[in-house]
């Protein structure tokens, strides 16, 4: 009754990857949720920064500063 066989062994491999893959997506569609809303924020909160930053006058040495943390 209990016995393994070849069709009950495939059937319980389908069944899990049917699970697995079901919570992958389920995953998936949470985390993306959760980073929309995290982009939503900090873009906004960019934004108003972002127009601060742009009414500076920058110096010879500020872009020389930009340049070498950018060489890092």
């Amino acid at each position: 009754m209990l016995g393994f066989s070849i069709p009950k062994i495939l059937l319980l491999c389908l069944i899990i990857l049917i699970v697995w893959y079901g919570f992958k997506i389920i995953e998936r569609r949470s985390s993306n949720k959760v980073g929309n809303e995290k982009d939503k924020k900090y873009s906004s909160k960019n934004t108003n920064e972002d127009s601060q930053d742009s009414n500076k006058n920058f110096t010879d040495a500020d872009y020389t500063e930009i340049d070498e943390d950018n060489e890092r």
